[in-house]
C-alpha cells in the first residue's frame, strides 16, 4: 500500500467504511493552514516558530473552530520578538480568526528554556507542562518550523536520556516511562483544572469544556499512551531498530527520539487508526470509536448546538439541552471503545497498558 494512504484511509479500506465527516474536517483544516501561511509569507526566522495547537493542529477544524498559537523562542531573547508577538496578533485579529481563549497559555511568546529544562518539581508549572505536551502531542508551524523541531527534538532527549529504566532495564520491554508519566500527569491536570474552573465558572463554556474533555483531550491522552506503548509494540523495521540500539552495551537514544519525531507528525486520529488496525480491533469498536468522534466534529459543526453548549454555563442546567444529551450518547460508547481497545481485545496492549498505563 502506497506511504501516501494515511492509517485513517487504511482503517477504512480494512473495514471497508468512509467517515466522510473526519476527511471533511481535515479538508477545512487543510484550507486554514493555506490561509495561515499565506498571511505569513515571509515568517523564516530560524530562531523563532509560529506553532498553532488545537482542531488545526490535529486535522479536526470545524466552523466555531478558534486558533490556540505562541510564537516559539529558541535562541537568544530580543526586544523584537515583542514587536513580532503584537505584529502577529493584530494579523490573526484583522483576518477574523477568533482569538485564543482567556487562560493565557496562548496567544504570546514563550521560550524554549522552561520547556525543556523545567519538567517536574516547583517551577514546572500547569502551563509549562500543558504547553511541553501540546507542543509534541497536537503542534503545527506555519512558516519556518525550525525551531520547533529542535525545541520538539530537545523534550524528547531530556524524557528518554534522563529515564535510566529505558536506557539500563534487564528485561526486553523497553517504555518510556518518564514520558508516559508526564502525559499522564498532564490528563489528569486537565481533568482535575475542568472542575477548578467549573468553580470559578471563568469562561461559561462548561459544556463545551466538557464536552472536549470526553472527546477531543481523551482522544490526546489515548494517543500519547500509544505513542509510549508503540516504542514496544510497533513492529515497524525502524522501530525494531530503535528498540535494538537501547540494548546496547552502550545505549543509543538518537534512534528512538527520531522515530518518536516521525511518529508526532502523525494527526491524533491515524495514530489510533494505527493501533485499531495493529492490534486487529474488533469492528464493533472501530465503529464506536470514529463513529462517534465523526459525530463529535459534526456536533461541533452545527452552529446551533455548538451556540448551545457555548452558552450552557450551569452544570445544573445542562439536563434540559438536547446538544448535551447528544455529547453524552456520543462520548459513553467512545469511552467503552478506547476501554476495549486497550484493556480487553489484544493481550499485549492489554498487559503494557495495566503494567504500565495504570499502576
Amino acid at each position: 500500500m502506497s506511504e501516501n494512504v494515511t492509517w485513517l484511509e487504511r482503517l477504512e479500506t480494512r473495514f471497508s467504511r468512509q467517515w466522510l465527516g473526519l476527511h471533511a474536517a481535515r479538508q477545512t483544516s487543510v484550507s486554514r493552514r493555506n490561509e495561515l501561511e499565506a498571511l505569513f509569507p515571509d515568517r523564516k526566522s530560524p530562531d523563532s516558530s509560529l506553532v498553532v495547537f488545537g482542531s488545526l493542529a490535529r486535522q479536526e477544524v470545524t466552523g466555531g473552530s478558534d486558533l490556540d498559537w505562541l510564537l516559539l523562542v529558541d535562541g537568544q531573547s530580543i526586544p523584537e520578538h515583542k514587536e513580532d508577538e503584537t505584529e502577529l496578533a493584530k494579523i490573526l485579529e484583522d483576518s477574523k480568526f477568533i482569538k485564543p481563549g482567556r487562560s493565557g497559555l496562548f496567544g504570546s511568546i514563550v521560550g524554549s528554556h522552561d520547556l525543556i529544562h523545567n519538567i517536574g518539581g516547583e517551577d514546572d508549572t500547569n502551563s509549562n507542562t500543558t504547553r511541553r505536551v501540546l507542543l509534541l502531542l497536537e503542534a503545527l508551524a506555519i512558516g519556518n518550523g525550525a525551531a520547533l523541531g529542535r525545541v520538539r527534538k530537545q523534550i524528547l532527549r531530556r524524557y528518554l536520556e534522563d529515564d535510566r529504566g529505558l536506557r539500563h532495564a534487564g528485561g526486553d520491554v523497553r517504555i518510556p516511562r518518564f514520558l508516559l508519566n508526564d502525559l499522564t500527569r498532564y490528563w489528569r491536570t486537565v481533568t482535575v483544572d475542568f472542575v477548578y474552573k467549573q468553580r470559578l465558572n471563568r469562561d461559561g463554556k462548561w459544556a463545551l469544556r466538557n464536552a472536549k474533555l470526553r472527546m477531543s483531550r481523551k482522544l490526546l491522552y489515548a494517543t500519547g499512551l500509544l505513542h509510549c506503548f508503540f516504542c514496544h509494540l510497533d513492529p515497524d523495521s525502524k522501530a525494531v531498530e530503535a528498540r535494538a540500539s537501547l540494548r546496547l552495551d552502550t545505549p543509543e537514544i538518537s534512534p528512538l527520539v527520531s522515530w518518536l519525531e516521525a511518529q508526532l507528525e502523525l494527526p491524533p486520529l491515524d495514530v489510533l487508526a494505527k493501533a485499531c488496525l495493529l492490534f486487529n480491533a474488533e469492528p464493533n469498536t472501530v465503529n464506536k470509536i470514529f463513529d462517534n468522534y465523526e459525530r463529535f466534529l459534526g456536533l461541533l459543526n452545527d452552529q446551533d448546538k455548538r451556540k448551545e453548549l457555548e452558552t450552557t454555563s450551569d452544570p445544573d442546567a445542562v439536563r434540559s439541552s438536547p446538544a448535551w444529551a447528544e455529547v453524552r450518547s456520543i462520548s459513553g460508547p467512545f469511552h467503552e471503545a478506547l476501554v476495549s481497545l486497550f484493556l480487553k481485545e489484544n493481550p499485549d496492549l492489554a498487559t503494557i497498558t495495566m503494567k504500565y498505563g495504570i499502576f
